[in-house]
């Protein structure tokens, strides 16, 4: 894990945007951004971007401590929250927070009212995460297309399904991830095409 620190010369704000801006820079330098065939590469550029605007919005809010841990994903302007918050006034601010900047197409609002996952919660969601997208790599259930399209967020054992897909290859993709040992929910997020 690496752990970065905020210079004293520069805002936690503009710290979390200078890393966001580094790792999409690396990944569009070295070619390793996912490819999505029904994405433009300027969606995906444009998500990323409203991802850590959403982060930066958040967490630049004195409202937002430790005691809140949020999960933030975005695929073609849906922004989902997830994880944990610590009162009903922090999720509806969330939900305000990330609904009123330019490019949001909506807010799925998945935040838990309760203490955040503490370190084994966490690592739990992370291996679920990895265990789904092994899942969905060698169980490809969307013929032709490349499974890496689907974005994986898990909170509380739940885990949550972005990309733009069919009603059925929504279907075929959930039926998969329910399999796999640990999933307690799924939630799908998707954009359909049909």
């Amino acid at each position: 894990m690496i752990l970065f620190h905020t210079p004293p010369s520069m805002s936690a704000g503009g710290f979390r945007r200078a890393m966001a801006c580094l790792v999409l820079a690396v990944f569009v330098i070295t070619g390793c951004a996912p490819q999505e065939q029904r994405r433009s590469v300027g969606t995906v550029i444009d998500d990323q971007t409203l991802e850590a605007k959403v982060i930066d919005v958040l967490f630049s809010r004195p409202d937002f401590d430790a005691q809140d841990h949020v999960k933030i994903e975005v695929h073609s302007g849906t922004v989902l929250l997830a994880g944990e918050t610590r009162s009903d006034a922090n999720r509806a601010l969330a939900s305000e927070l990330a609904g009123n900047l330019k490019g949001v197409r909506r807010v799925v609002n998945e935040l838990a009212v309760m203490p955040p996952a503490q370190g084994s919660g966490r690592l739990s969601n992370s291996y679920i995460t990895s265990k789904v997208n092994t899942a969905l790599t060698t169980q490809n259930p969307v013929v032709g297309v490349d499974a890496t399209r689907i974005k994986v967020l898990t909170a509380r054992r739940i885990v949550y399904l972005m990309g733009t897909v069919t009603r059925a290859e929504a279907d075929a993709v959930a039926e998969v991830v329910r399999n796999v040992g640990g999933v307690e929910k799924v939630v799908k997020v998707f954009d359909y095409t049909d």
